[in-house]
């Protein structure tokens, strides 16, 4: 599921990147090279940055998914207001889509961390965690 969820996050910020070119086409009343160029490689660069799921610098969780999601819907509702009501309402269902896999992804990964502190707890058969082997291990 963590797949599907990093796909759609993908295909979300680069739903997000042409709405803001489309708004600066429409807003600055500029041709679609410029626009892509004073307004599309600047959202690129910071989406890139802080909110893609492999980013060095991404923020912190609740914030990046949070921050991700109502970006997502504000530029729904950007294209919406502008007039492309099919990107709009398609980008707004793949945003609410991707709520709800988030919330689900979110709940099923904090299952095992509970598990395994409940059984470490307790002592139990699953009371040893195994270390991580291998050269990835040694940072």
């Amino acid at each position: 599921m963590t797949k599907t969820v990093n796909a759609l996050a993908f295909l979300l910020e680069v739903a997000l990147i042409g709405a803001i070119v489309m708004c600066a086409m429409a807003v600055w009343d500029l041709e679609p090279v410029p626009a892509l160029a004073v307004a599309g490689l600047p959202a690129a660069i910071l989406t890139a940055v802080f909110l893609t799921s492999t980013s060095k610098f991404r923020l912190r969780w609740p914030v990046r998914p949070l921050l991700a999601h109502m970006l997502f819907v504000a530029g729904a509702a950007a294209l919406i207001g502008l007039g492309h009501l099919t990107f709009g309402w398609i980008f707004l269902a793949l945003a609410l889509v991707s709520v709800g896999l988030t919330w689900r992804l979110r709940a099923t990964l904090n299952a095992p961390a509970k598990n395994q502190r409940g059984a470490q707890e307790d002592g139990g058969a699953g009371a040893t965690i195994p270390q991580p082997s291998g050269r990835r291990a040694a940072r």
